[in-house]
């Protein structure tokens, strides 16, 4: 029988020092970096289903005898989206799930019982964060110092505090992202029904010109809106969970609960949808300023239920 290691999370004071050293930030980094370059395969994704969502009533107005191209186009750029850039997408995106579970491990100071599949190299974080030299410049410069909020003198109730942040923070800004995207839907509908209306097209134009080449792109996008729903239901359920115990058991809570906790936000970050970075920038004051205000009334909960 395998038994699970033992753990003893460092102080919050301990973990605020360590999450903003060079180690730390090398893979803060690394991984903010591989998100990025996972986002830029999605956009790619998105900017060929908008072009084709866009286009195709146009061709439909001007040439008609090309609906039928548009619609072969549009499934062609759809089968390519979800083979060569989707692959790539969701392996950056593991990749980088993989890497902040290395920065959350030695913030914790959680045993790395397991080895994630498709973890960079030492050689691959370096090279992505950069020199060590320029490490701390450049994580100043895109506000990574001082990732997550540890308050208190508990270093259990810090470490699930922190985690509930994560997972609270990430739900924020996957239900912003479900919302933009139901209210992009639903312009683009209507969009494609003035036009229709205007250019006073048949119902066969309709169907081959309109409907038929932006059919894939829009059951694509109705897909991707129900699976961002989902993981942030989720990261909320999590999120939740961890708040209870902390503000009404705080003196139940176990090191190996964190494991546990642990484990699931590697899961749900390995496969939630990617966030644009037009959302998260937009969204990440306020987030930033509700994840630290909640912190200090966890903390304060903790503390009057013990």
């Amino acid at each position: 029988m395998v038994t699970a290691p033992e753990y003893k999370p460092p102080t919050p004071a301990e973990m605020a020092v360590r999450q903003n050293e060079v180690d730390a930030l090398r893979l803060l980094l690394a991984q903010r970096r591989l998100y990025r370059r996972a986002k830029r395969y999605l956009g790619v994704r998105w900017l060929g289903l908008v072009i084709i969502g866009v286009g195709a009533p146009v061709v439909a107005v001007l040439n008609p005898d090309l609906a039928v191209a548009a619609g072969g186009l549009a499934g062609v750029w759809l089968f390519l989206g979800r083979t060569w850039l989707l692959s790539i997408q969701t392996t950056l995106t593991s990749r980088a799930a993989a890497t902040q579970e290395l920065f959350d491990h030695l913030v914790f100071g959680m045993p790395q019982s397991v080895i994630r599949s498709g973890a960079p190299t030492l050689e691959q974080v370096s090279a992505m964060a950069g020199p060590d030299a320029e490490l701390r410049a450049a994580a100043k410069s895109e506000r990574l110092l001082g990732w997550y909020p540890f308050e208190g003198s508990d270093g259990t109730v810090a470490v699930a505090i922190a985690q509930r942040a994560n997972a609270a923070y990430t739900d924020s800004l996957l239900r912003t992202t479900a919302i933009v995207s139901v209210a992009v839907i639903a312009v683009w509908i209507v969009a494609l029904l003035l036009v229709s209306v205007i250019a006073d097209l048949t119902t066969a134009e309709f169907l081959l010109g309109v409907v038929f080449p932006v059919l894939p792109g829009f059951l694509d996008v109705v897909q991707h809106v129900a699976s961002v729903r989902r993981s942030a239901t989720e990261k909320g359920d999590l999120a939740s969970a961890i708040e209870a115990r902390v503000s009404a058991h705080p003196n139940s809570l176990r090191p190996q609960d964190l494991l546990v906790w642990q484990e699931n936000l590697f899961s749900l970050r390995r496969g939630a949808p990617d966030v644009p970075d037009l959302i998260y920038k937009f969204k990440r004051d306020k987030n930033e300023q509700a994840m630290n205000s909640a912190a200090e009334q966890l903390v304060a909960r903790a503390r009057r239920s013990s």
